[in-house]
């Protein structure tokens, strides 16, 4: 049975700025919920513009302890989001800089481009990634490499969706740089091949990748590509529980009941979503079961 909140509507899956209630349970307590809280508001924007509500992330990173934002934008009709801030870690009480990526804005056809050139292409780091996502990490360059090399500081690098995977493309790039750095990743399509993957066993950085039930985006680009995930899924199951990488037997057994459950509970509904497979994504369900993980640690 389920115990931690779930949302299938829309409006959290499509347009997850209209939410305002960040932090609103004390997640900056713990680096899961913490990176998952910054993943979702990175979304934060002033309709109809898609530029960052720049007061608005400012006065919430305040309130968790931390300042000196800079802020990375193509433009403000769409393209790359992403901010920066340093502040104190409340988990270990060490200084560290932040750095958050945007994920797919579903009416930004720039971010609907980018998702689709599946392309693997080589990269400076290493390996090969998909083309579509280090065009769109070009879009911030040179200007956010500068920002990142002059913070001085470990680095907890994340982000949702299409934001997972620039944040792991920049950490491949600047992880390494000073010791401690972290990557949480929520709802990350995958970004490279395995010797892109092989970059991370070397850095030896910390890696969270979460992966959300039947989340459909998690499993894009398909492997025939080329493609592997980076790291083993941290799987929260139907009922909102984590558990580092289950037997796929499980994961295939999970998925099937939640999507029956899915279709008896949600899937007919006004407002709410029609398929699990995509309702999962949504970033809040990632803050809310991080959330619900942590109080249980």
């Amino acid at each position: 049975m389920r115990t931690i909140p779930y949302s299938a509507a829309k409006s959290d899956l499509f347009t997850p700025w209209t939410r305002d209630d960040y932090f609103s349970q004390g997640e900056a307590q713990a680096t899961a919920s913490f990176a998952a809280e910054l993943s979702r508001l990175a979304y934060c924007r002033k309709p109809p513009s898609r530029s960052f509500d720049r007061d608005k992330i400012q006065s919430v990173l305040k309130a968790t302890g931390f300042s000196d934002c800079r802020f990375f934008e193509s433009n403000a009709k769409g393209g790359t989001h992403c901010f920066s801030a340093t502040g104190t870690d409340q988990g270990s009480g060490k200084r560290i800089g932040v750095v958050s990526f945007r994920g797919t804005d579903a009416d930004d056809p720039t971010d609907i481009g980018d998702d689709a050139d599946i392309i693997l292409q080589s990269w400076e780091a290493g390996g090969s990634v998909h083309m579509g996502f280090a065009n769109a990490l070009a879009e911030i360059r040179p200007a956010f490499d500068d920002a990142i090399r002059a913070i001085g500081l470990p680095i907890l690098f994340t982000g949702h969706s299409l934001g997972a995977a620039l944040a792991t493309l920049a950490a491949s790039l600047f992880g390494s740089q000073t010791d401690g750095s972290a990557l949480y990743l929520f709802g990350s399509p995958l970004v490279g091949n395995s010797e892109f993957a092989a970059i991370f066993t070397a850095m030896k950085m910390e890696l969270r990748r979460y992966v959300d039930c039947c989340d459909l985006v998690t499993r894009v680009p398909p492997s025939e590509l080329g493609y592997t995930p980076i790291a083993e899924p941290y799987y929260i199951d139907r009922n909102g529980h984590i558990t580092l990488n289950p037997q796929p037997s499980f994961i295939a057994s999970d998925r099937t009941a939640a999507e029956a459950d899915y279709l008896l509970q949600y899937a007919w509904k006004i407002g709410d979503v029609g398929v699990r497979d995509l309702a999962d994504h949504a970033p809040i369900n990632y803050v809310w079961a991080a959330t619900a993980a942590t109080r249980v640690e």
